[in-house]
């Protein structure tokens, strides 16, 4: 019934274009436009509606590639003048008005005559041309686009025709992503788009230009049309050479709930500092993505790793910054960013940055596990308390040595430290009704790990030869592990011989990793439209497992007693060599690059109790690529050796009911895979279309082979070499924007989802494959009515199915349905007022969990003090204190559901004081609780 309603109001929103806004714009104006002196259509010429007596823009068109063009929408009589621009051209000038008996205007063929010189055109401020196109760029008057006093540069984009925003801050124009902005032709703020476009006001811009990266097209003259990236230069109609701009908030609620922090980056000519500091109890990042990745700097230093949760948390190069455990949390940070640019065109990047987590998590999970004769299920509850802290230093020096050289290295030292305390209750059952065994784990973990990486890159281009380009790039890792596990384990084994048994060891696993990668590339152009490509890639590696294993049950006067058959030690090193040759012959649109691979593996197996194991490999695999117009196509072959955890011949029984050997005899896994990308933006109809297809089929992939006791419910699990399994994922979106005259803007977009794997279960030496099926349509709206009203609606269903060849293990199936929508209305001035709500529904779950779970959140804020650089707003999660954690997973021939304890309803008041004066548009279910 939600889901329903829901709907209903997103079909009368998007019906309001067709009919409330519709009853008065019952006119139009059309014609042809025709270049008099070369007797041809003249297209992408600018064709601006303005009112008669004012001069305000009302709308604007641009004419299509046969010169066509067709203003509707326009309101009857009242006096218009239209005025047609053209660079090069003079401009076409031409008063009406539309009146119920002659509401289409047809101009007809409108001759445009050449200008003598373009000084000589004397173009009236007022009627300047909205948009204007010319060869090789497209400009943009910024003047021409209403926006709020306090808007950003984000929001002026968001109105400009061809250009979207999506919900991260990523900006295309045509579907071809922006990956840089300039101010007056500079980097100024590094290589972040997002620095400028959410921190610029809108008001201090007079031209938004767009053109193709000439860098991009210099390292790949062949990139095909719709993947060459967008930059876009920033006109200014003042200069902007120094300033700060951040926000700090603090907020207290109920229940003891509480967060607070600031974040500021500080600039001066082409200097930036960014510092950040936080602490929260509220399960969530104290700054978005976006924060951190253009203010805090992030961007401009490097991300080599980041990891997003469904639920927003989110860590970026081992840091957390908040909501990236499960439970409840608290999260605390703090850090800084330094950023210049030096004589000689050398760029220097310095940063450091601290995070840190403490999780209380209280978890149930009930495994249900399909069986030959019978079904096992299992209800484990988790108490854990644990600490995460992290520390990053790194850096980055880039240098354009000359116009077509450069060179960049990036070196980074992370130091982490974990440390939990748990308590894993677990009760097994045959049928539900039948224990076989329980078990009382408690357990104690200290980890600590030191990593020190870098990347080095350079490039150089030919100046004599277009197309001829040499590259380099080379990796460095070197990561040291300690892990002390100490457990108790209490166990219970009933049936008809019932027994148990008490463990009390430490299990101390020391690994190390250090690997060195290096790729050589060369291109060379023999024709214009054939050449060749050389890549070498060596890479060594030297992994380190040690386990030793502990009894302290005599712990006291006695010395811890090593266990032998518990410990052991494995060394792996080796070098993998690649030799990948190919031709890149392109044809039109067309672009063939066939290749083959070679490849040399050679690994080094050492062990503590067994004989070394050698094993050497000798592969050639094809490779193709292919690019043909919106179509990208590629096809290879990847080789991966198992780690060295699970070589590891040592048994891990720190949970004696589900015991855990390794491999040594464990070969590389071969996988051929295909990816085909499709990627379209119809510029007349401002439609983006979107597909992805990849798929692999993997030889030798390693398999948990699980043997299981029917009697006690005990299982162990080893990995095994298996053939036969498939991956394929594919995605499609299909996204249309309306805006009318800039105020309005709706947005419909349609996507599906579906992931299919297939992979062999091997259970008591029972052989099945079991196939897994999910597949997720949804359909998601925006509508913005002139700033004052926003709606947001998303609503995505989930068919998930297991099916497997052997009848022995039962089919499994469930459906999901989830919905987002989000709420803000500007009114009256200074007050925002926003409203998200969200809903799941799982049609099947274990008994006493809930299958549908309701989240309601509200705000309202109160903006203040000059371009509203205050704000005091509250709010309330969970109003209608529903909120849990739950979801369902499949694997093998297992269905589990998890339910966490989480946050419940509390109510928050915080205060946000932005230091910089540029203001900012507030509200957005983006950005509800994000300060």
């Amino acid at each position: 019934m939600k889901s329903t309603l829901l709907i209903c109001l997103l079909l009368f929103l998007m019906g309001l274009p067709g009919s409330a806004f519709a009853q008065n714009q019952k006119g139009e104006v059309k014609g042809k436009l025709w270049d008099a002196t070369h007797k041809e259509a003249l297209p992408y010429a600018t064709i601006a509606v303005y009112t008669a007596q004012d001069t305000t823009l009302v709308t604007f068109r641009v004419s299509d590639e046969k010169g066509n063009f067709r203003v509707p929408g326009l309101a009857l009589n009242k006096p218009f003048r239209i005025v047609i621009t053209m660079t090069g051209f003079k401009v076409y000038r031409k008063e009406f008005t539309l009146t119920a008996g002659n509401a289409d205007l047809d101009l007809g063929q409108v001759e445009m005559t050449q200008a003598d010189h373009l000084l000589g055109e004397v173009v009236i401020m007022s009627e300047a041309p909205p948009i204007v196109v010319r060869k090789d760029t497209l400009e943009f008057n910024a003047n021409s686009f209403k926006t709020l006093p306090t808007a950003l540069l984000e929001d002026l984009l968001k109105k400009l025709p061809g250009v979207t925003v999506d919900g991260s801050g990523n900006i295309a124009v045509n579907g071809k992503a922006v990956n840089k902005i300039l101010v007056d032709g500079k980097e100024f703020f590094g290589n972040d788009p997002k620095v400028a476009s959410r921190n610029l006001p809108a008001d201090m811009i007079d031209k938004v230009q767009v053109v193709n990266d000439p860098d991009a097209l210099r390292r790949d003259p062949d990139l095909p049309v719709n993947e060459i990236p967008q930059v876009i230069n920033l006109k200014l109609k003042k200069g902007i050479k120094q300033g700060a701009f951040g926000k700090v908030y603090a907020g207290t609620g109920s229940d003891r709930r509480y967060e607070g922090g600031g974040i500021l980056n500080v600039f001066r000519d082409t200097t930036q500092i960014s510092l950040l500091g936080y602490s929260n109890n509220l399960n969530k990042p104290a700054f978005g993505f976006e924060d951190i990745s253009r203010i805090g700097g992030f961007n401009r230093s490097g991300m080599n790793s980041i990891m997003v949760r469904s639920d927003g948390g989110f860590a970026v190069n081992g840091i957390s910054f908040g909501g990236t455990e499960d439970g409840i949390q608290r999260s605390t940070g703090a850090g800084g960013n330094f950023n210049t640019l030096l004589k000689g065109d050398v760029k220097v990047n310095l940063q450091y940055f601290y995070g840190g987590i403490d999780a209380d998590l209280n978890q149930l999970v009930n495994s249900a596990q399909s069986l030959p004769n019978d079904t096992l299920v299992s209800r484990r509850t988790r108490n854990q308390d644990s600490d995460n802290q992290s520390h990053r230093f790194g850096g980055r020096i880039d240098w354009k040595i000359d116009s077509v050289t450069n060179l960049s290295f990036s070196p980074s030292v992370v130091l982490a430290r974990s440390a939990s305390n748990q308590g894993l209750f677990t009760n097994t059952f045959k049928s539900s009704s039948e224990q076989l065994n329980s078990s009382e784990n408690q357990q104690q973990l200290d980890n600590t790990t030191a990593t020190f990486s870098g990347n080095l890159s350079f490039d150089r281009s030919s100046r004599k030869k277009k197309g001829r380009q040499f590259n380099f790039y080379g990796t460095y890792n070197i990561n040291d592990g300690d892990q002390d596990q100490f457990y108790q384990v209490e166990s219970y084994y009933y049936g008809l011989n019932p027994y148990s048994e008490f463990l009390d060891q430490l299990r101390d696993n020391v690994v190390t990793n250090r690997a060195i990668n290096t790729s050589f590339s060369y291109t060379e152009p023999f024709s214009k439209n054939l050449s060749g490509v050389v890549r070498l890639n060596a890479e060594y590696f030297k992994d380190g497992n040690r386990v030793s294993t502990f009894d302290l049950a005599g712990e006291g006067a006695e010395a811890p007693l090593l266990l032998p058959a518990l410990s052991d030690k494995v060394e792996r090193s080796g070098w993998r060599n690649y030799v990948t040759t190919s031709l890149k012959w392109k044809i039109k649109d067309l672009t063939l690059q066939p290749g083959i691979r070679f490849t040399l593996l050679n690994i080094e197996n050492t062990f503590q109790k067994l004989q070394p194991i050698n094993q050497d490999y000798f592969y050639a695999f094809p490779s193709l690529t292919v690019n043909w117009k919106s179509f990208n196509f590629s096809y290879n072959v990847n080789v991966r050796e198992p780690s060295a955890a699970d070589l590891q011949p040592v048994t891990d029984q720190s949970n004696p009911l589900f015991i855990q050997y390794g491999n040594p005899e464990l070969t590389p896994t071969i996988s051929h895979s295909v990816n085909l990308h499709f990627r379209k933006f119809d510029t007349k109809r401002s439609i983006n279309y979107w597909a992805y297809l990849s798929g692999s089929i993997s030889n030798d992939a390693v398999t948990r082979a699980r043997t299981l006791d029917e009697t006690t419910g005990q299982q162990t699990t080893r990995p095994v070499n298996t053939d036969g399994n498939w991956q394929l994922n594919s995605s499609t979106e299909v996204t249309k924007d309306w805006k009318f005259d800039g105020q309005r803007q709706f947005s419909l977009t349609a996507s599906l989802w579906v992931n299919y794997m297939k992979t062999l279960i091997i259970l008591n030496n029972l052989r099945s494959y079991g196939q897994n099926i999910s597949l997720n349509p949804s359909l998601s709206a925006r509508v913005n009515l002139n700033d004052k009203f926003e709606f947001n609606e998303s609503f995505t269903l989930g068919r998930r199915r297991s099916v497997y060849e052997d009848e022995a293990f039962q089919d499994i199936r469930f459906s999901t349905t989830t919905s987002r929508t989000g709420v803000v209305v500007r009114l009256p001035k200074k007050i925002v007022w926003e409203a998200t709500f969200d809903y799941t529904y799982n049609s099947n779950v274990a008994p006493g969990l809930r299958k549908d779970i309701s989240r309601l959140n509200a705000g309202v804020t109160f903006l203040f003090l000059k371009n509203d650089r205050a704000q005091l707003k509250l709010s309330v999660y969970d109003l209608l204190d529903q909120n849990i954690g739950a979801y369902r997973a499949i694997r093998e021939n297992f269905v589990e559901d998890f339910q966490t304890r989480v946050l419940t309803r509390y109510a928050m008041l915080t205060f946000t004081y932005n230091i910089r004066n540029f203001g900012g548009k507030v509200g957005g279910t983006n950005s509800f609780f994000r300060f």
